[in-house]
């Protein structure tokens, strides 16, 4: 059997992980597996999934311990369960035995919900069935993330909501104005709209202070330069073009 390592078929961060593995334990993953990052709107009520996302390579192991290393952090191994884990795998609620290599491409906090993809390529590697996110159909148009690169320690208050139609923009507005954003979540939102975005709100996805909007396809570039004027830090974007089958892209 040819190790997941170095199979040419494989895309090349699908055969990255298994070679690391490989490279620490000094013997082949029998499986590699992925989960998407997931973008979480209207308080979750719409769950829309990216391209990045997590991905983890290992052999399950009969003593019950869950042993996590990081591709980026080596030297932080999480040994689950456990009170003392590092800050990258605190998301990982998943239990069961396990050897696992993991590589996570979303920045936490950017939006796209890192420990959420990384608890759910975990429990696809100990055979736990994930949830798929809902699918969600919008042809010509893009959903905006916008990671502010702000980071607050306190909590993001969140406050109930109850989507009431089937216009995706005006919920989104409508959910924005219900909370109690940060102000540069705010202003990333207001300039979002005055530059024609269908509709913005603010993300949850501590520690960071994230934003989307909703905008047709050829207004991406004019919203894009107007968010950028209007904050004091230049944003990192991700465009994700939802759709059964979605793709994103970072510009």
């Amino acid at each position: 059997m040819i190790d997941l390592a170095d199979r040419p078929e494989l895309a090349p961060e699908l055969r990255l992980v298994p070679h690391a593995f490989r490279r620490t334990f000094g013997r082949p993953a029998q499986g590699v597996w992925y989960a998407p990052g997931v973008l979480n709107l209207l308080g979750g009520a719409v769950r829309v999934p990216a391209k990045w996302g997590a991905i983890v390579a290992g052999d399950l192991r009969d003593d019950g311990v869950l042993e996590l290393v990081s591709v980026n952090r080596p030297a932080e191994r999480a040994v689950l369960p456990s009170d003392d884990v590092p800050a990258w795998a605190r998301g990982v609620r998943a239990r069961g035995g396990a050897t696992l290599m993991c590589s996570v491409d979303l920045p936490h906090g950017s939006g796209l919900s890192a420990s959420e993809a990384l608890n759910a390529a975990v429990a696809l590697a100990l055979g736990e069935i994930a949830t798929d996110p809902e699918p969600l159909d919008l042809p010509g148009r893009r959903l905006l993330v916008v990671d502010t690169r702000i980071r607050r320690e306190e909590p993001q208050e969140v406050r109930p909501y109850n989507p009431s139609s089937n216009d995706l923009g005006a919920e989104l507005t409508a959910y924005h104005r219900a909370q109690n954003p940060d102000p540069e979540q705010d202003a990333v939102v207001e300039a979002a709209l005055k530059a024609g975005a269908r509709g913005a709100s603010m993300l949850v996805d501590p520690p960071g202070r994230p934003a989307v909007a909703l905008v047709d396809a050829d207004l991406v570039p004019a919203v894009k330069k107007a968010i950028t004027k209007a904050v004091e830090i230049p944003p990192r974007y991700l465009t994700i073009a939802p759709g059964p089958f979605n793709s994103a892209a970072l510009r």
